[in-house]
C-alpha cells in the first residue's frame, strides 16, 4: 500500500470510536481472511490504543458475524487479547494437507485430530512463547516455517507477511493477493469514514 493510502487509512481510522474502530482494525487486519484470500490472520489488541481490548470484548460476537468470521483467542491476559480470525473449511483443509499434518504431528499435534483440538494445544504452547507452528496455521508455506527454525529466523530471500526461504515467486503473488485485500479495506474504511464523520 503506498504511503498517501495508509496516512489517509490511520487518519480516517483515528476519527472513528467504538465498534466502528474495532471493525475498521479487523477489517484492515484479517482482509485477506475476510476476502477468503487465506486461510487466517492473527490480531493483538491491547488495552494502549483506544483501548481496543475493551471494544474487542464489547463487540467481538456481532463483529466477527459480519465479517463471516470464526476466531480463537490464543492468548487473553489483562491488557492484551490475541485472536486468530480464521476461516474453517479453508484452514481445515490447509492444516489436513499431508506435509503440513506431518509436521504438525512431528511436533505433538498427533493426538490432536479436529481444528478445535488442534487451537486447545496451540493455545497451550501459545501461554510460554510464539510457537513456531502457528505460521502453518496462518496458512505460510510448510517449507518456509521449516526454514525459519532451521536458520533461526536468518538468511531469508523476503520477508513480507512472513519470512520466505523457497519459492519466492508463488510468495510475491500471494504477498500481492494479500496487498490488494488489504488496499480494498483501507479505502472502505475511508469511505465510511467520510461519509459518517
Amino acid at each position: 500500500m503506498d504511503t498517501a493510502l495508509r496516512f489517509k487509512y490511520l487518519e480516517c481510522l483515528n476519527r472513528l470510536q467504538g465498534k466502528d474502530y474495532l471493525a475498521s482494525v479487523i477489517s484492515f487486519g484479517a482482509a485477506p481472511t475476510i476476502k477468503d484470500k487465506k486461510a487466517s490472520s492473527l490480531l493483538a489488541f491491547s488495552t494502549r490504543r483506544k483501548n481496543i481490548f475493551t471494544l474487542w470484548h464489547c463487540y467481538k460476537q456481532e463483529i466477527c458475524q459480519e465479517f463471516n468470521l470464526e476466531y480463537y483467542e490464543l492468548k487473553n491476559s489483562t491488557e492484551v487479547a490475541t485472536v486468530l480470525f480464521y476461516k474453517r473449511k479453508m484452514l481445515e483443509k490447509y492444516l489436513a494437507n499431508k506435509n503440513n499434518l506431518d509436521f504438525l504431528n512431528s511436533l505433538g499435534y498427533r493426538e490432536a485430530v479436529t481444528l478445535e483440538e488442534k487451537l486447545q494445544l496451540l493455545k497451550k504452547r501459545f501461554a510460554f512463547t510464539c510457537p513456531h507452528e502457528v505460521g502453518l496455521f496462518l496458512g505460510f508455506p510448510v517449507e518456509d516455517v521449516k526454514g525459519f527454525i532451521d536458520n533461526k529466523g536468518k538468511g531469508y530471500l523476503l520477508a513480507r507477511y512472513w519470512k520466505v526461504y523457497l519459492n519466492r515467486e508463488r510468495a510475491e503473488q500471494l504477498f500481492k493477493i494479500y496487498d490488494r485485500a488489504r488496499i480494498d479495506a483501507a479505502s472502505a474504511v475511508i469511505r465510511y469514514s467520510e461519509e459518517y464523520n
